[in-house]
């Protein structure tokens, strides 16, 4: 990746010396740097703010409330041959994100990935497909990263995004549910 934007920056400057146009592209360099670093400094306003709202929620319960509402249709759908644990590590994973606690999510993850796959093999198991497919199409109950840019970016309405992305992730979450299944009994034919 630096190799890219060397190259980038490059071909930019060298094209600005054959133009004769060196100072231009030095005082916009240097104007878009003051510019990248003004959205940092908001974003990271914007995400302690929501950091924060979100560790109340999850110190309030909201996380443990998630797990205790979300084991029972989860061992539904990953079936009685996942352990206790694994189960427990994919229902805090899937209530992490639910929540926009992606960083959160992450460590249980990739544990519950360890769990489903104890062996393991070349070949995922469909609990670990299926975990990977809810992980990709999380539903998320308050796109607290998305909201965050939104706000940063000046947006009068940065929430009007959290009801379409309800919709949007619940929808995606059930059609990868379904292509999930619909590829598990096909393989065990």
């Amino acid at each position: 990746m630096n190799r890219a934007f060397f190259v980038m920056i490059f071909a930019g400057f060298t094209y600005a010396v054959i133009n004769c146009n060196v100072a231009e592209a030095a005082e916009s360099a240097l104007a878009a740097g003051g510019e990248a670093l003004e959205t940092v400094l908001e974003l990271c306003g914007a995400f302690m703010f929501f950091g924060g709202i979100t560790q109340i929620l999850e110190r309030a319960g909201a996380t443990g409330a998630a797990v205790g509402l979300l084991k029972k249709p989860l061992r539904k759908l990953f079936g009685s041959e996942i352990s206790d644990e694994a189960l427990g590590a994919v229902t805090m994973n899937l209530s992490a994100n639910m929540f926009g606690m992606g960083n959160a999510a992450t460590p249980m993850g990739l544990k519950a990935s360890k769990l489903l796959n104890p062996d393991k093999r070349a070949s995922a198991p469909a609990a670990l497909c299926l975990l990977l497919v809810l992980n990709s199409t999380a539903i998320e109950l308050f796109p607290a990263t998305v909201v965050a840019m939104r706000y940063a970016a000046g947006s009068k309405k940065a929430l009007a995004v959290v009801f379409p992305t309800l919709i949007s992730t619940s929808v995606s979450c059930i059609v990868g549910i379904v292509l999930c299944k619909l590829c598990e009994r096909r393989k065990s034919r």
